[in-house]
């Protein structure tokens, strides 16, 4: 693992990563906020109303392969400034699609969000390289930062531009694209880290020897039911909130606002947590919020449950994700990372988007308190995989 320029401190790469993250994932709120406002506005029938939220995840896995591919033949840099540029460009493409009112033609152009968002998510890889071993949960944690700073910047800038133009929330995409090409600025003073030749082009395992590790199934299957979990309820809250509860869609929006600050705010010290605790604790830590999030949710259908669930939510997520993430680097060598972190996001951002499609659906044909059950079994697994290969790695 390279180490960064002055050992013990956290590399420049990692702040410039969470600076320009900051601003491309102000796209993220922007689109479920007005993707929300717009799909209620444009789509042929209410179940549709979700459907641009869900392709933005679609999206995410479609492209994660790609992009991966690119980045490795590019260079992580290139690869990101090209991969923002494009997506500066589909900001543009959405707000068209607004202008002419085409609900299909919007949804095409938050599916292509997918090429900038899963570049974005590689940044996480490019900070834990910058840093020892011992660092890269900080360095994660502070990564993560940027998404309180896009819970807030996002939907900012979203209400700020949606009177720019004739047609209302045309220009909240303009304000994005402005947000995206202002990122490059952060990612043109990245360093890569240099590896060593020999590290690089060392021999690479069967894919399937690489899988069966306890320790790569830990990461994976908790990331991928932290991810699945929080999108699958979070997803179905404004439509159970706002058209089963009664709820005005300020309250709503503050709730959804809580559980974004939720995901993010417990960066600052998630890290030190792992440090201290142990990755172990820290995704059963992650599970028991998860499983305090559906308890609360079956309690019922007051605004203090839909606060308190999605809150909890948020902060099981964040301790899950962090975790798995650190996690992850155990499983591989320096020449199989590309391959590796590709099929992780892949798996993970496939099974949020499944979550994503499917939450309209349940949560108008099953109701609430089904959604819930069905996240108890993916609970379940996750922390049998943990106990397995903890048991495994005392022997």
């Amino acid at each position: 693992m390279p180490l960064s320029h002055n050992k013990g401190q956290i590399h420049p790469n990692v702040w410039l990563l969470m600076l320009a993250q900051s601003l491309i994932g102000s796209a993220g709120p922007v689109i479920v906020f007005v993707g929300g406002f717009i799909g209620l506005q444009l789509a042929p029938t209410k179940v549709l109303a979700t459907l641009p939220i869900a392709l933005m995840i679609l999206g995410i896995a479609f492209f994660m392969l790609p992009v991966i591919k690119c980045l490795s033949i590019l260079g992580r840099k290139k690869g990101f400034i090209v991969a923002i540029i494009v997506g500066a460009l589909n900001c543009l493409f959405a707000a068209y699609a607004i202008e002419i009112a085409n609900f299909w033609v919007f949804c095409s152009s938050i599916f292509l969000f997918g090429i900038v968002i899963s570049a974005m998510q590689q940044f996480r890889f490019a900070a834990m390289e910058s840093v020892p071993d011992e660092l890269a949960s900080k360095a994660v944690s502070i990564l993560l930062l940027a998404g309180l700073i896009a819970a807030f910047v996002g939907p900012e800038v979203a209400f700020l531009g949606k009177d720019w133009f004739e047609t209302e929330f045309v220009g909240s995409f303009v304000g994005v694209s402005i947000l995206l090409l202002l990122s490059i600025s952060f990612v043109s003073f990245y360093k890569p880290v240099s590896k060593q030749q020999e590290e690089v082009q060392a021999p690479q395992r069967e894919l399937i020897d690489i899988i069966k590790q306890p320790v790569f199934l830990a990461s994976i299957v908790s990331a991928t039911v932290g991810f699945t979990v929080m999108s699958f309820i979070m997803t179905a809250t404004p439509i159970s909130m706002h058209v089963y509860s009664g709820f005005n869609i300020e309250d709503t929006k503050w709730v959804i606002q809580s559980h974004i600050i939720a995901m993010y705010l417990p960066s600052f010290f998630t890290g030190k947590l792992i440090q201290r605790f142990g990755q172990v604790k820290i995704l059963l830590a992650g599970i028991l919020a998860l499983s305090l999030c559906i308890i609360i949710g079956f309690a019922g259908h007051q605004y203090v449950h839909y606060w308190g669930a999605l809150v909890l939510l948020g902060i099981g997520w964040n301790f899950m994700f962090i975790t798995a993430t650190t996690l992850l680097p155990q499983s591989y060598t320096p020449s199989e990372k590309y391959k590796i972190q590709g099929l992780n996001d892949l798996v993970m951002f496939s099974c949020q988007a499944a979550a994503s499609l499917s939450a309209g659906w349940v949560i108008n044909t099953l109701g609430w308190n089904s959604m819930l059950i069905i996240c108890i079994p993916l609970l379940l697994l996750s922390a049998t995989v943990i106990v397995h290969w903890h048991r495994r790695n005392k022997k």
